[in-house]
């Protein structure tokens, strides 16, 4: 399911999947550790380090959906 511009359905302790494409990008699940107004903290599963994603950034919310 796309997000579609709307980040209300992203809560603490919900799965994400990043799909941009590209080799190594596509179904990247992540763990959200915190969500503020303004971005959202994931941990990704293939990373060591957190990832803070601002919501107004589309180079990454365009590729983000809910995981199940």
């Amino acid at each position: 399911m796309k997000l579609c511009g709307t980040v209300d359905q992203i809560k603490k302790g919900g799965r994400i999947a990043y799909n941009d494409g590209r080799p190594g990008h596509r179904g990247a699940l992540a763990v959200v550790l915190g969500v503020d107004p303004k971005g959202m903290t994931v941990q990704f599963e293939d990373r060591a380090d957190t990832t803070y994603i601002v919501f107004t950034d589309r180079q990454w919310m365009d590729f983000i959906e809910l995981a199940d």
